[in-house]
């Protein structure tokens, strides 16, 4: 299934992270870790296309994202270890996700399934949206991250104003996915 994706985010100091994190403590729905696993492919990075194998709580996503003119098109298929160990090993996959690959002209024995980014994630519910803090490492780096997703727009701009504000916090604009972060450490 295709959803739209429409988030705030930015790069936090680790000393901004703690204040957050520590000012929000009572409101933390939960905290828990994740890994995202990049599958990658010179077509995809041609069309902007990003793809991921997202462990969480001993679970699998597949996730597909497309860029579209108001957020990120984004579709998840749950997968199982099973087919998480088939795609790592270049063996076929039939679903929604890799019959698109297909169509793109990108086999399936083609993907580099080397880089992954490790998060700990605590997740705010919000009446807008959820707040999540990240503490992610790749390739050797650390950095922190905070993003609101939100289901509208214009009021969830409005409420990420206002926590930016609390904060002193700037934004112009979304910093640099995960994805792109972690290839930067690449070159």
């Amino acid at each position: 299934m295709e959803q739209l994706e429409i988030e705030f985010k930015i790069l936090l100091t680790k000393e901004m992270y703690q204040k957050i994190k520590n000012d929000f403590k009572n409101q933390i729905k939960e905290t828990y870790s994740q890994t995202n696993y990049y599958l990658m492919h010179p077509i995809l990075d041609q069309l902007q296309y990003s793809l991921r194998i997202r462990k969480k709580k001993n679970s699998y996503e597949l996730t597909l994202k497309r860029p579209s003119s108001s957020g990120l098109k984004e579709m998840n298929i749950q997968i199982d270890e099973t087919i998480k160990n088939k795609i790592f090993h270049h063996q076929p996959v039939d679903n929604e996700i890799f019959t698109i690959l297909k169509d793109l002209n990108i086999a399936y024995q083609d993907l580099n399934c080397q880089h992954y980014l490790k998060t700990i994630r605590s997740d705010i519910e919000l009446k807008e949206g959820i707040l999540s803090l990240d503490d992610n490492e790749y390739n050797g780096v650390k950095d922190y991250e905070m993003e609101l997703e939100v289901l509208n727009k214009e009021e969830g701009y409005q409420k990420w104003l206002s926590i930016l504000k609390h904060y002193h916090l700037s934004y112009k604009k979304n910093c640099d996915s995960k994805i792109k972060r972690m290839k930067m450490t690449l070159k």
